[in-house]
């Protein structure tokens, strides 16, 4: 995947997943999440879906295998009592 769409796509995803949910509800009421805070918040995350993604997409075989061992391990160790996951409604009407 081309540069320009993996940064493209890193910032949508940060803004659809992470900026535009429970984040900004707690920082619009000034919930311990002052304007300094969401930005270090804001490029951490955007850092880490384009890491992310830059290794799923443009990363060696040896990348990808390492990708889905971390992702299973994370998903076995920190997320085995989440709740099932639910579809929300991110789309601009």
């Amino acid at each position: 995947m081309d540069e320009r769409t993996l940064q493209t796509l890193s910032k949508a995803l940060t803004l659809l997943i992470f900026r535009m949910g429970a984040v900004e509800k707690l920082h619009a009421i000034g919930a311990c999440l002052d304007d300094e805070t969401m930005k270090k918040l804001n490029m951490d995350i955007n850092n880490r879906f384009y890491s992310l993604l830059t290794i799923w997409f443009n990363g060696s075989d040896e990348d990808a295998v390492n990708l889905e061992r971390t992702l299973n391990f994370m998903v076995k160790v920190y997320g085995r009592n989440w709740d099932k996951a639910q579809t929300v409604d991110m789309l601009m009407k």
